[in-house]
């Protein structure tokens, strides 16, 4: 089944579903193991679903969710954080974690527990996003996504100011712990301002998966 935007591109209805809570128990992946008779060490994935659908809802093309607070915390994304506008490329940005720890075994946003279950917990995941997913242009672009009335405006730039030379921050693209070509896959889907990170079709076509 498909739909058009006012812009009379063709969507699938799947394209428009935003799932909500992305995370690796949500990943179902039906996969045979390699055969030691054949000596070869290739495991062939013939299936992956998403699960735990209760929270998907539909977000045409242009708009946005406003308000929830989406998704587990070490897999959400900045805007959802903010209870700001979240789409598709909310989910982008959380699978983009999935994919790290599955493939380098790395919950890049793990915070300790006291840190995770404190009340400002926003604090210290947040502090990780802008140290591995923010530029200068991207975090600029994020205020202007989330808008000064909302109170991680401030908690953004006060985040933002405890970088620094002995500080400095951690961006994907030094990560040692991925190959070249996944970085940079992982690098478009995280982006900071949900606006400038690819979608899920544009991430498929990406060199990476190919």
């Amino acid at each position: 089944m498909s739909v058009k935007s006012d812009s009379e591109q063709s969507y699938r209805i799947e394209e428009l579903l935003t799932h909500g809570d992305i995370k690796p128990n949500n990943i179902l992946i039906n996969y045979t193991e390699p055969a030691a008779a054949e000596d070869q060490e290739i495991t062939l994935i013939k299936q992956v679903q998403i699960s735990d659908l209760e929270d998907t809802v539909i977000v045409p093309p242009g708009k946005w969710l406003r308000g929830p607070l989406c998704r587990n915390a070490i897999w959400r994304s900045a805007e959802s954080w903010a209870r700001s506008r979240q789409d598709q490329t909310s989910d982008v940005f959380s699978f983009a974690l999935v994919m790290v720890y599955m493939m380098a075994n790395e919950m890049v946003l793990r915070v300790p527990d006291e840190q995770l279950n404190a009340e400002d917990s926003w604090r210290y995941v947040l502090r990780l996003h802008l140290s591995y997913f923010a530029d200068i242009e991207g975090v600029e672009r994020f205020l202007e996504h989330i808008g000064e009335q909302n109170p991680f405006f401030e908690r953004i730039l006060e985040l933002i100011n405890t970088f620094g030379p002995e500080n400095p921050r951690q961006p994907v693209e030094d990560w040692d712990f991925l190959e070249p070509e996944l970085k940079d896959l992982v690098a478009r889907m995280t982006y900071l301002d949900p606006r400038g990170r690819i979608t899920a079709r544009e991430a498929l076509e990406h060199t990476w998966f190919r």
